[in-house]
């Protein structure tokens, strides 16, 4: 029998109207009940101000933002519906098997909380730092790695301040975050790199006397006539589909060139000859660029030659195969705008390009958009604050870029900064 001081807890439709969320209520409703029995029996304390600073602490967020998030947390903990919404957060990324794709369909609060409600899921986030440093402590992950890979908290507050004038961790990028929390990317000098699975439709083989690499596209995979990925759905006159067979000691397919474009002539490769290095589902260590300063090209190198000694070193037990990566920064078009000595052309050219089906806006949203900010509708409206985006507005502006490529690998064995390995090694295909 509950005592006359005891409330009944509210329910998902009473929260949902509180904080004017009712076109979410769907994304809230499944296991709220045993969200808020869950999270209460184990996580009372989350929005209490010491548990909150040891979170912040723990999660290496700056002093200058810390005030923040003591003082959403303090508004959170006044206000039953947005509390109860914390627990709910909360339970979906710690107090049950991690469903990012119910986190990500959380609705975003400021329009109902203010700035206190840009900060309720990184206060969730947060509270489950135990696990995670479980995870640092078994691994001997060293401090300045731990704190460098936190560091992408504090780049969301400047990036959102920037922006907004106050800082917001949605939910996307609190999603996101939740792999620095389950101990599955770290950062070292200038990328983040991630455990995964090779997700691209590529298979590459080493020739066993002259070193040689080739990748070909898997079997079934639609091309435009520049050999770049058709996107579903998208038409193109011209277009022709990859075939790959594996008989007879022979592995037949269409070759992709490390400048990230496919061929309509299908080579033979002798199984005798080549040994397949690299297919879809093998391990890999996922490539990230986070924002937020430029993508020095040493920095880049320095990354690489630190990952191989970093996983080997904490993580043994794991064998990857390449290092990976799909981002715009890998767009191919801008080789046609940047300068020979920019960071992005010279981190190309030290990679093996593959085409991922970009889509056309890939490429200005990475120049113009930001973490909450998209680019503008009109592009003459765009700012021209970097020779990039200076550069890109102009040629755009002279009769357009076509996207291409997207997606790289860099194979461990094949790590030489500076030494352009692929675009120069022997049997180099144009």
């Amino acid at each position: 029998m509950m005592t006359p001081n005891e409330r009944e807890p509210m329910d998902a439709r009473q929260v949902a109207e509180q904080l004017e969320i009712t076109d979410y209520i769907g994304s809230i409703e499944p296991g709220w009940e045993q969200s808020q029995e869950t999270a209460a029996a184990a996580m009372p304390h989350m929005l209490a101000p010491d548990f909150v600073e040891t979170a912040c602490e723990a999660a290496c967020i700056s002093s200058q933002y810390r005030p923040a998030v003591l003082a959403a947390a303090a508004e959170i903990s006044r206000n039953e519906a947005a509390s109860a919404l914390a627990r709910y957060a909360w339970y979906w990324l710690h107090g049950t098997q991690y469903d990012g794709a119910r986190i990500r369909a959380l609705p975003r609060l400021t329009h109902s909380l203010g700035a206190s409600g840009g900060l309720l899921y990184l206060i969730a986030l947060i509270s489950g730092f135990e696990r995670m440093q479980e995870v640092h402590r078994r691994h001997a992950i060293p401090e300045d790695v731990v704190r460098d890979t936190l560091s992408q908290i504090d780049l969301y507050f400047r990036e959102t301040i920037a922006e907004q004038g106050y800082p917001e961790v949605v939910p996307h990028l609190v999603a996101w975050l939740m792999n620095h929390y389950q101990g599955i990317i770290y950062r070292l000098a200038r990328l983040q790199f991630q455990f995964g699975d090779n997700r691209y439709s590529i298979r590459v083989s080493r020739n066993r006397q002259t070193n040689e690499v080739l990748a070909l596209s898997e079997d079934g995979v639609r091309f435009r006539p520049d050999g770049q990925v058709l996107r579903p759905g998208d038409d193109c006159e011209g277009s022709w589909e990859a075939q790959l067979s594996v008989a007879d000691g022979v592995a037949q397919g269409n070759p992709i060139l490390p400048q990230g474009r496919a061929l309509t002539d299908q080579v033979r490769l002798s199984l005798d000859e080549w040994q397949q290095v690299l297919a879809p589902g093998d391990p890999v260590l996922h490539l990230h660029i986070p924002g937020g300063e430029p993508m020095a090209y040493d920095a880049c190198g320095e990354a690489f030659r630190q990952a191989l000694e970093f996983f080997p070193r904490h993580f043994p037990e794991y064998r990857f195969n390449a290092f990976m990566c799909g981002s715009w920064i890998l767009d191919t078009a801008l080789q046609e705008i940047a300068a020979e000595t920019s960071n992005m052309v010279r981190f190309q050219r030290e990679v093996y390009l593959f085409p991922i089906g970009l889509r056309d806006d890939s490429l200005p949203s990475g120049l113009f958009g930001g973490l909450l900010r998209k680019m503008p509708e009109d592009l003459s409206q765009a700012p021209r604050d970097t020779s990039l985006q200076r550069a890109y507005l102009d040629a755009r502006g002279s009769g357009g870029l076509v996207s291409g490529g997207g997606g790289c690998f860099l194979l461990p064995e094949d790590v030489d900064w500076g030494a352009q390995v692929y675009v120069r090694q022997p049997g180099h295909r144009e």
